[in-house]
């Protein structure tokens, strides 16, 4: 710590004399100040404290003109609840590893149990899984962890006051919009270049020339010196075994974070390529060196929202005197109106991808995919939406009894269903397109008596070559009786 080494030297003493005789749980503040004084320190003032936050540690203080010292009063192996949580600390350390996350900063623990148990996962037992299993299965449930209510205040509100972070607020913002309007790759694109400046900016202007570990371990490393000091009170020295990191990992939750974020940092984010072997992607050197496209997963815009408020935790007790709070915000008026701007966003989504899909249908055009969405989803439901409100209808009401229903098929884009009416049976199949593939069509024809297609009649004859099948425009079919 910051004692003067002569200091240090009495300061020890001190504790050597009563804890080397066992004496600390018992000894009085008038014995320790007597014995320091006769040390030769100038003691100002000596008093009993607590320290510490799970558990909180009873402890003498003592403070002399040239530092201060705190003297807990039980040994480490004395303390019931540290000695209780040290093996399922571990676990849960090894739980986050296992999922390829970190414990996140301004989430309730409670939304984090209900996000691991919505994944159908044992935290306590996840070292019974496979770890790409795990992560695989958990993956989807960071959407309920990190959520509208907890991006849009943190983003307006805790990240304007982070002088690493407030300069990317406007690709930060822009991001937000890009994912909830459909540009779900460029969102996080726009997010990953941004990380290596954060840290950077937290060491501040040591941080030239260092490389990416150093840089997060520096960071890292003096955010755990910020929570010691409010760990010990500010003090100037304590018996180094109590501010050991294996310690303050199982005393201190800030202390666990800061770790699992180091861990992660190190071994996933920043992991080597060839090294890399995690479900999400979710690495800076397959993103920056286009060996592939694995980053490409939605799920990653809310890792990389997740990382950069793991990024404003670790200013906010790295940066001496960050304005960075560690708690969330309640919502005021800035968090309303981007609330209002996101929300436009995904109701215009909404809206573009219907009028463009009738638009499409009606003039026989393919959907351009794009990396966030090959449009399967919406032409799924559209087809669905036919042969539920359409084909199966209208066959009731002809008396036909409608069986071995089919989910949309992609490869080929249609959906199958049966029907029975007395002893005859007979197949329909609805194409999302009358622009499908011979091939489709002649497999199709196979077991089918009528091949429909939405839309317009479009060069049938171009697609629907060989097929004996009776094969037209939905809206032209007329039920058998």
């Amino acid at each position: 710590m910051s004692v003067e080494t002569r200091t240090n030297k009495h300061i020890r003493a001190t504790w050597d004399r009563f804890n080397g005789s066992g004496q600390m749980s018992t000894v009085t503040i008038d014995e320790v100040k007597n014995f320091a004084e006769q040390c030769g320190l100038v003691i100002e003032s000596v008093e009993e404290v607590e320290f510490g936050s799970n558990p909180r540690i009873k402890a003498i203080q003592l403070k002399t003109d040239l530092g201060t010292a705190l003297y807990p009063r039980k040994k480490l192996n004395e303390i019931e609840i540290y000695n209780h949580n040290i093996e399922p600390n571990q676990n849960y350390a090894n739980f986050w590893k296992s999922v390829d996350w970190f414990s996140p900063p301004y989430i309730t623990n409670g939304a984090i149990s209900d996000a691991i148990n919505n994944a159908g996962i044992n935290a306590r037992e996840h070292s019974h899984w496979n770890k790409r299993g795990l992560q695989s299965r958990f993956e989807p449930h960071l959407s309920s962890i990190y959520t509208l209510g907890n991006i849009i205040p943190i983003t307006v509100q805790t990240l304007t006051e982070s002088e690493a972070i407030s300069k990317h607020l406007p690709i930060i913002k822009e991001s937000i919009l890009a994912f909830y309007s459909g540009m779900k790759v460029v969102a996080v694109a726009a997010l990953i270049p941004i990380i290596e400046d954060i840290l950077g900016s937290i060491i501040g202007e040591d941080s030239s020339g260092l490389d990416i570990m150093t840089k997060v371990n520096k960071s890292i490393d003096l955010a755990c010196d910020g929570v010691t000091k409010l760990h010990i009170n500010h003090s100037d020295w304590i018996p180094p075994e109590y501010i050991e990191n294996s310690v303050l990992k199982v005393m201190n939750t800030r202390i666990f974070t800061l770790e699992t974020i180091r861990y992660w940092l190190l071994n996933s984010f920043y992991e080597k390529t060839d090294n890399y072997d995690k479900h999400s992607g979710f690495n800076r050197h397959f993103f920056a060196h286009a060996k592939s496209d694995i980053w490409q997963n939605e799920h990653n815009f809310f890792r990389a929202m997740g990382l950069i408020q793991a990024l404003a935790f670790i200013e906010c007790f790295a940066v001496a005197e960050s304005k960075v709070s560690i708690f969330p915000p309640e919502p005021d008026e800035r968090a309303e109106s981007f609330r209002l701007e996101v929300f436009a966003c995904m109701n215009t989504q909404l809206f573009k991808k219907r009028i463009l899909n009738q638009l499409q249908i009606d003039n026989n055009l393919p959907f351009n995919p794009t990396a966030s969405d090959d449009g399967w989803l919406l032409r799924a439901s559209k087809l669905s939406e036919k042969m539920n409100l359409e084909i199966i209808p209208n066959l009731r009401d002809k008396g036909w009894l409608c069986h071995s229903f089919t989910d949309p098929v992609k490869e080929g884009e249609y959906i199958t269903v049966k029907a029975s009416k007395g002893d005859r049976e007979i197949k329909i199949s609805l194409l999302y397109t009358c622009a499908t593939g011979n091939d489709i069509y002649k497999e199709l024809d196979k077991s089918c008596d009528f091949i429909l297609y939405q839309g317009a009649y479009y060069h049938q004859e171009s697609y629907a070559f060989g097929v004996m099948a009776s094969v037209l425009p939905l809206n032209a079919w007329i039920t058998p009786d």
